[in-house]
């Protein structure tokens, strides 16, 4: 999967979606995603195997595990993932859960 096809999926699942953050203010639920830092496979002063680590944060204001189930279902189907525990962001009175993966 490349980054592309990954805002492509999110969109298609009614989603609202960002790289790194949106330009202006959206309403939750909404997805950004932003690259974490790499863990290349190297050797010989090159690079032999690219990972692009990838943190995909759900954002929502009410649990709804069927939009939860498409994330996992449906654009994350096809890859391995973990995710993090529910966070509430007081400040922005909103929940957070981060998935982690590699494209």
């Amino acid at each position: 999967m490349t980054l592309a096809e990954l805002k492509t999926k999110c969109e298609a699942q009614g989603f609202l979606y960002a790289y790194g953050l949106f330009k202006n203010p959206v309403n939750p639920p909404f997805i950004t995603v932003r690259v974490r830092d790499t863990d290349n496979f190297m050797a010989d002063d090159k690079v032999w195997h690219k990972d692009i680590p990838i943190q995909l944060d759900y954002v929502y204001e009410d649990k709804n595990i069927e939009e939860m189930n498409k994330i996992e279902d449906n654009i994350l189907s096809d890859i391995a993932w973990n995710k993090t525990e529910e966070v509430y962001l007081s400040d922005e009175r909103v929940w957070q859960v981060s998935y982690f993966f590699d494209i």
